[in-house]
């Protein structure tokens, strides 16, 4: 790919990343708050608000972060690699379900973003108590689900407010007293409530229950509830119901790296920078076949 993008003169140090720089997190506290900071920080200068993120992949590509889906051992979620050559480039597990892989793409972008220092990271299960994963995951949670765009959300089912709301109006005179009662139990959050907000967000039902607890939506008692009913199978029920999936395979496509690397070498091919036999060892890498790649030159006018 970088020797393609030189071929054809394109700059890729015209793309720079982001990088904040932070002191080594004390605790996994001091590591939660660094990464939930620095999640909201990134989502305001990319102007994104409390709205969902659509294509992750496209996002950390515009960014120039390169980003790619591959096999990987299945205690491995993901890895950054940041080299001087060929730039930063972000892969996640191609073994894992889509829900995942996006959350990846965002614990890796946190990497990214905070640990640019390093040559580069291994997002391992059995490292994630580590200081700098802790905070790559709180980033991502909160990049992923940011605490206001929960809030919005929930309040738009006119829900998540207190169940007595008491308010003192002073004119500069008097006081008038104001006191509302909602109806009882009509502020409790459902599991079709998490199902839509997950989707929402492209997310986990479960990822949404964590979140809605930690920005305290939802008290440990609604969380234990809601939680028995997703792992007996009722979350999976009602999100086909509502066709509200977490997260869609279309989300995390393993094709964006091939197509953009095909569309690379086409063009290379096309100024006759490579040869024939060069593009079809450069096809073989990601296992375009050869009649493929036949049908491929035909349509572009180049056989």
């Amino acid at each position: 790919m970088t020797n393609l993008e030189r071929l054809l003169a394109i700059d890729r140090a015209q793309l720079l990343t982001a990088s904040y720089e932070l002191p080594i997190p004390k605790s996994r506290w001091d590591a939660i708050q660094q990464g939930q900071k620095v999640a909201a920080e990134e989502r305001q200068r990319l102007g994104l608000g409390a709205a969902p993120i659509g294509d992750l992949s496209e996002l950390l590509e515009s960014q120039g972060v390169r980003t790619g889906i591959v096999s990987l051992p299945e205690n491995i979620s993901g890895l950054t690699l940041v080299d001087a050559t060929i730039g930063v480039f972000v892969v996640v597990n191609a073994s894992h379900v889509a829900v995942r892989q996006r959350f990846s793409l965002a614990h890796e972008y946190g990497h990214v973003l905070l640990d640019r220092d390093r040559a580069g990271a291994i997002s391992k299960a059995e490292n994630r108590a580590d200081l700098l994963e802790v905070r790559a995951n709180a980033f991502a949670a909160e990049f992923l689900m940011p605490a206001d765009g929960l809030e919005q959300f929930v309040k738009a089912f006119g829900k998540g407010a207190a169940s007595r709301t008491h308010v003192a109006v002073f004119d500069e005179a008097e006081v008038v007293q104001v006191e509302q009662r909602s109806t009882p139990g009509s502020q409790d959050i459902q599991l079709y409530d998490v199902a839509l907000l997950a989707h929402h967000f492209g997310a986990s039902r479960i990822s949404a229950l964590y979140r809605l607890k930690n920005v305290r939506l939802i008290d440990d008692r609604e969380f234990q509830r809601l939680k028995a009913e997703e792992d007996s199978g009722a979350g999976q029920a009602i999100a086909t119901f509502l066709a509200a999936p977490e997260a869609p395979a279309s989300t995390v496509s393993r094709d964006d790296f091939r197509r953009r690397f095909l569309a690379l070498a086409l063009e290379a091919y096309r100024r006759e920078e490579i040869t024939r036999s060069k593009f079809s060892e450069l096809a073989a890498l990601v296992d375009l076949h050869s009649d493929d790649l036949r049908a491929a030159l035909a349509s572009a006018n180049l056989d």
